[in-house]
């Protein structure tokens, strides 16, 4: 065996686990367009359909946190096989269920999906270098869902659920390659981040909710703004961003201070929110959502590296997806709260009073000495 050979060989438990989280996002990312999907053929009341993904969101929140304070990291082989099995399972069973079923198969299924991701987020917040790790899991997914959200389209209703279901098969493949341990971060019995390590949760999930509030009314406030025919031009120019965003972060660590890249971050999502409520053209509107696609992968890539600052003992960084989750379920919420009660400007205050505390938070957890 080359060196090159047994390097590849070492990396080969990482590669699995870093496939079988992506596959488990990407399955995830689907839900919404399946969820619309089988609202259309009256299989799903409309009104459900926002909630059920919540609740999918919610249910991978709780499993992550679970996983990451109660379990040991051992068995991963089997913990991932059954969590696929349960996720192929819900999955199927879709293709007959209606409203009320709908809602538990996904909650079922965010429950499963929730352990796969920590297998996932364990390996990377063990990395000596999580941010390529990092960089490479958010950048599979997001590509990822948008291929797979085009070819389940294309199959219809019923065929984008079994092709769900089908990505949710590949984790089986994927489960025996898998190492069976990781190292157990819990120091005297203790899973749980300690202060700093909790501040700096906060921040994400502050920071990933003001985001998700301003993506979750992209569509609205271009269309307000008279630019309806932009949204696709903006998803297209948010791959290209997110990529640069995640070499950015690789490139930049240890080079930049953890609190300035935050600094950073926040100050990005500010810019976008005045851009787009200055009323842009379209192409300053499109390059307004770009940068907040690569601010946001700027901080994605670099999460582990914030975490870690504030918790060297890396536990926070291996229940980070559970304030991510919790992000993506509730920043929707409360910009459909806000707009439903002021008017849809109203998420353009909600986004940036969310990103200044999640930057005080950022400053209370990260220490203050540091690459300058």
């Amino acid at each position: 065996m080359t060196a090159m050979d047994a390097a590849v060989s070492d990396r080969r438990p990482a590669l699995a686990a870093l496939a079988l989280g992506s596959l488990a996002m990407i399955v995830t990312g689907l839900q919404p367009l399946l969820l619309s999907a089988l609202a259309d053929s009256g299989r799903l009341q409309a009104g459900l359909v926002h909630p059920v993904a919540i609740v999918e969101l919610l249910a991978m929140a709780l499993s992550v946190a679970l996983c990451a304070l109660l379990l040991k990291p051992r068995r991963l082989n089997l913990w991932a096989a059954g969590a696929a099995t349960v996720c192929v399972l819900a999955g199927l069973a879709a293709l007959v269920a209606r409203d009320g079923q709908v809602f538990a198969l996904r909650g079922v299924g965010g429950l499963a999906g929730g352990v796969l991701v920590w297998i996932t987020v364990g390996m990377i917040a063990r990395q000596a270098r999580p941010e390529p790790w990092a960089a490479a899991f958010f950048l599979i997914q997001s590509a990822g869902q948008v291929f797979a959200a085009a070819l389940a389209n294309a199959l219809g209703p019923m065929g984008g659920v079994m092709f769900a279901a089908g990505l949710s098969g590949l984790c089986l493949l994927v489960a025996p390659l898998l190492a069976p341990a990781m190292e157990d971060l819990a120091r005297a019995g203790k899973r749980a981040p300690d202060r700093r390590g909790l501040l700096g949760l906060a921040a994400l999930f502050l920071y990933f909710a003001a985001n998700a509030a301003l993506w979750f009314r992209m569509t609205d406030l271009a269309a307000a703004q008279g630019l309806g025919a932009v949204s696709g031009l903006v998803v297209l120019t948010t791959l290209g961003a997110q990529m640069l965003g995640a070499m950015a972060a690789v490139s930049l660590a240890g080079r930049l201070s953890l609190r300035r890249l935050f600094a950073v971050v926040v100050a990005s999502l500010l810019l976008v929110c005045a851009v787009i409520a200055a009323r842009p053209p379209a192409p300053l509107f499109v390059a307004a959502f770009g940068l907040l696609a690569f601010a946001a992968l700027l901080l994605g890539a670099s999460l582990f590296g914030v975490l870690h600052g504030a918790d060297p003992s890396r536990r926070a960084g291996a229940v980070s997806p559970a304030a991510q989750f919790l992000a993506a379920a509730l920043g929707p919420v409360a910009a459909m709260a806000v707009t439903s009660l002021i008017g849809l400007s109203a998420v353009l205050a909600l986004s940036p009073v969310l990103a200044l505390a999640a930057l005080a938070c950022a400053h209370l957890s990260l220490p203050r000495d540091g690459p300058a």
